[in-house]
């Protein structure tokens, strides 16, 4: 008898495992898919955003006739995964990730976007502001970056120049867009 409450105890266990391993794939799954549908993400970290084409090249992709669209297939699958990873509030990784995509993918945008996000995130403000200035001069209405660093300039106390960010956003985008919204809800009454 001692025997087979043993194996009975083992196959309880057993299928404990595989439930939970269930629903910890059942979670990253939806978690996954909750960070890749556009309009769910917070605006300024959609996957569906473009990148920005620069004067500088980037990572020289293979001569062919796609050769543009495999290079921006490259960057747009590189934030993708970052964006996972930011999402999971890994922060340095993300930072991390994110520098060896700049080199790859020189003067992007998006990618100083998410440089300053990150470092904001990581309380490195100095930085931040560095990467925020560098993705609005690539790209002046870029909606992330004006956010952001609306966002970062009221984390030091600065709301006029936040402010003009939120007139900036507005301009582009009018009142109702996710950058204004949001913006607007950082500054408050300030």
């Amino acid at each position: 008898m001692k025997i087979a409450c043993d194996e009975v105890d083992k196959n309880q266990k057993k299928y404990k495992n595989q439930v939970m391993l269930t629903k910890s794939l059942t979670l990253l799954a939806v978690l996954t898919a909750v960070t890749f549908v556009p309009g769910t993400a917070h605006a300024a970290d959609r996957p569906d955003s473009n990148p920005v084409a620069t004067s500088e090249p980037g990572p020289r992709a293979p001569a062919s006739s796609s050769s543009s669209s495999s290079s921006s297939k490259n960057v747009t699958t590189e934030l993708n995964s970052i964006r996972v990873s930011i999402g999971l509030g890994k922060f340095s990784s993300a930072l991390a990730s994110l520098k060896i995509a700049d080199k790859n993918y020189p003067n992007n945008a998006d990618i100083n976007n998410l440089l300053g996000y990150t470092s904001r995130k990581l309380k490195q403000y100095s930085q931040a502001g560095v990467y925020y200035t560098k993705a609005l001069t690539i790209d002046p209405k870029h909606l992330g970056a004006l956010e952001y660093q609306g966002e970062l300039f009221m984390l030091l106390k600065k709301s006029t120049p936040a402010k003009m960010n939120l007139e900036k956003i507005k301009a582009i985008c009018g009142t109702n867009c996710e950058e204004y919204l949001d913006l607007k809800k950082a500054i408050g009454n300030k």
